[in-house]
């Protein structure tokens, strides 16, 4: 494979598409959002207008995108991919869906004839940047094996989890994690405020706990320093947290934490916060809590 098409160009999709290009990979990219073409087009990607033109050129096609109904539309919508595509093309979506939806994609590409990998990552625009994101991959395991060499490049684990959605669930899963870990470290952070714990004390403390998960020791300096520029915005954990519940729905299961957890992310898109990384739901609690604090959303 030497022609490679990119489809969502954003914070992570940016990132990883340039390792690819950097990798010497001729890169196609797509995206409505001109800001995140430009860098990209500048260093020698070469844009195209619709995924349907994208895929009349290129070997195989990643995805990056922020939600199901997004990603239908790239792929069978208007201008999507199947207008035009090869059979001998490979998909692979890495962004963070609802299994519902994938299924549905992959249904539109298996009628004519394309493999579709779903290749989830762990890890946030940092290690997107550096090629160390963690990669679940569910889908065919000879589609998998091809990839292989490409994903490599993005990051440094691969498992291969499936034949179907298994990739889409394990995001979810390790996201449910995340947030309400975060949401957990807020309720923690907001008592030892209360109480007059030095705040860049009480972190140290913390993470040197056993309470500490690498996600806390990741956060450590951000917190500190109340930096709350986004690795991985509130509104998206949100969104997963949705989707977790959606999940939870369908298949009958009682998940109380993570449904409370969510609504501290709601309030975070309702307080002007949605943008902001999502280690800054501890905003949401101090003023649920009458705590004065030091963060204005930009």
């Amino acid at each position: 494979m030497k022609k490679v098409g990119w489809i969502g160009t954003g914070n992570m999709g940016k990132r990883m598409s340039r390792r690819l290009m950097n990798a010497g990979y001729e890169l196609h990219i797509c995206d409505k959002i001109k800001a995140n073409t430009d860098p990209l087009v500048a260093d020698g990607a070469i844009l195209e207008p619709t995924a349907a033109e994208l895929a009349k050129k290129v070997d195989c096609i990643f995805c990056m995108i922020p939600n199901g109904a997004i990603l239908k539309d790239v792929i069978y919508g208007k201008d999507g991919a199947v207008k035009t595509i090869d059979k001998h093309t490979i998909v692979v979506d890495m962004s963070t869906i609802d299994p519902k939806s994938s299924s549905e994609v992959n249904a539109k590409l298996d009628e004519v004839g394309v493999s579709f990998l779903r290749a989830t990552v762990t890890g946030s625009i940092a290690f997107a940047e550096e090629g160390t994101l963690g990669i679940m991959a569910s889908g065919d395991k000879k589609t998998y094996e091809t990839m292989l060499p490409l994903l490599k490049i993005l990051g440094n684990r691969q498992t291969y989890v499936g034949t179907h959605e298994e990739a889409r669930y394990m995001k979810i899963i390790i996201n449910m994690m995340v947030g309400t870990t975060m949401q957990m470290l807020a309720e923690s952070l907001v008592v030892g405020e209360k109480v007059g714990v030095d705040w860049n004390t009480m972190i140290d403390l913390i993470a040197d706990s056993a309470a500490a998960s690498p996600i806390i020791k990741f956060k450590v300096d951000a917190l500190k320093q109340r930096d709350f520029s986004a690795m991985a915005t509130s509104k998206f954990m949100e969104k997963d947290m949705n989707i977790a519940l959606d999940i939870a729905k369908e298949s009958e299961l009682c998940l109380p934490i993570t449904a409370v957890s969510r609504q501290f992310y709601t309030a975070m898109r309702a307080n002007s916060l949605g943008d902001v990384d999502y280690s800054g739901v501890v905003l949401v609690n101090e003023k649920l809590n009458g705590l004065k604090n030091s963060y204005t959303a930009k």
